[in-house]
């Protein structure tokens, strides 16, 4: 009898234990089943890998609103302390006149100033891009497909096999874009203004 205390006694004392364990940790197949973020699948990554990036509009200097540090409706003095560089041309009254960087880049643009105020710039150079991605040298069939909706042919007045594709503002009163485009199909020059300066044929001439 004394033997068979012994042992209930030590199995009640067992069964007390095990009332006091703490929780086991979750195996990995209890783990795996608890929700969770799925991880990305070889194709999803692929796709993610291989999406081009988004357009954040910086393609460079020119804009609808203005060029590099000037914006379009500046005054002469705003647009020289903007500019920084000493700038060539001369603007004694308010007629038109054309101003241009020096040194090097000379050949990056043309300001158009009327009224003591920049109204307009043109480019002729293929390394600056315009607004919606133009650029000189490219067809009329690339510029159709980037300004599909707002793009008007007109006819080239000096050229009668060339055109101009005139580009108009997504917003009222907002700046045009023009693509002069020779006989062969190509862009040779754009400027960005408003009417009625954009339109300037022969710009200040």
């Amino acid at each position: 009898m004394k033997q068979l205390g012994s042992v209930l006694a030590l199995g009640i004392a067992l069964g007390l234990a095990g009332c006091e364990r703490a929780p086991e940790t979750p195996s990995a197949d209890t783990q795996a089943a608890v929700p969770a973020s799925a991880p990305a699948t070889p194709a999803a990554t692929e796709a993610a890998a291989s999406a081009p990036a988004a357009d954040t509009g910086a393609q460079g200097p020119a804009r609808l609103d203005g060029y590099g540090p000037l914006t379009l409706g500046s005054t002469l003095d705003e647009v020289r302390a903007a500019w920084k560089e000493p700038l060539q041309g001369e603007v004694p009254d308010d007629y038109c006149h054309a101003l241009r960087p020096q040194g090097a880049q000379a050949d990056d643009v043309i300001l158009m100033i009327e009224g003591k105020r920049l109204v307009r710039y043109d480019v002729r150079n293929d390394r600056t891009v315009a607004p919606g991605g133009g650029k000189v040298g490219m067809s009329l069939g690339q510029l159709q497909t980037l300004y599909p909706d707002r793009g008007d042919l007109t006819p080239h007045k000096y050229d009668e096999r060339g055109h101009n594709l005139r580009v108009r503002p997504a917003a009222e009163g907002g700046a045009l874009i023009n693509f002069e485009i020779n006989g062969d199909g190509n862009v040779t020059a754009w400027r960005v203004g408003q009417t009625p300066q954009v339109d300037y044929v022969e710009g200040c001439s």
